[in-house]
């Protein structure tokens, strides 16, 4: 597999805790491009690979796609997702609750399912995107993304991204939104819930 982050997060608001809380997602939108190097290989790598442990898996399953037809070309595998979860900038440290310990860090949906989307040449590629994530609280974190493969009702993990460190601002301090890149706007033209702005 070769798991790609072709759009990195930069910053977001801190959206705080509880139902009034002025959600606004990551900016820009992550997102990833999957190429899957080697057909025949990845057949037989099943074997080698270990499934993510009972307490990771547990907690995938509250995320997955509803649906899950068959579909044989990997550009429109169902099968494939990724999971997105908050790290320390520094350590690596998934940072899934906050200092209560019941609450989630991030609010939003961590996990995409693949999208078979043109790229900006109009070549044809598979893509995950995050438009709906959002951070809790203030700080500098880091990104991890989880590519997974559901393989006979079985969740194995393929390999791991790491974005480059953004911020998260308080209301006050927060900057604003930045214009959107082509790239959004190209996957927002093509029906991709994806907030847009313009300057």
């Amino acid at each position: 597999f070769d798991l790609k982050l072709r759009q990195q997060p930069k910053q977001s608001r801190m959206c705080g805790v509880g139902e009034k809380a002025d959600r606004r997602p990551i900016d820009p939108p992550p997102i990833l491009q999957l190429r899957v190097i080697n057909h025949s290989q990845h057949a037989e790598d099943h074997a080698n690979v270990t499934p993510p442990s009972p307490s990771h898996a547990d907690l995938l399953w509250l995320f997955l796609p509803s649906f899950l037809p068959t579909i044989s070309s990997y550009l429109q595998n169902p099968y494939y997702f990724v999971y997105a979860s908050l790290v320390s900038p520094d350590s690596g440290e998934e940072l899934h609750l906050l200092r209560d310990g019941r609450t989630r860090a991030t609010t939003g949906s961590v996990v995409s399912s693949l999208y078979h989307l043109k790229d900006i040449d109009n070549t044809d590629g598979g893509f995950f995107v995050f438009p709906d994530l959002s951070v809790r609280t203030e700080g500098s974190y880091r990104l991890k993304f989880s590519l997974f493969e559901i393989v006979q009702g079985k969740v194995y993990h393929c390999r791991s991204v790491y974005s480059d460190p953004f911020i998260v601002y308080s209301a006050k301090r927060f900057p604003g939104m930045e214009e959107s890149t082509f790239l959004s706007r190209s996957f927002a033209d093509q029906g991709l819930k994806i907030r847009i702005r313009k300057e």
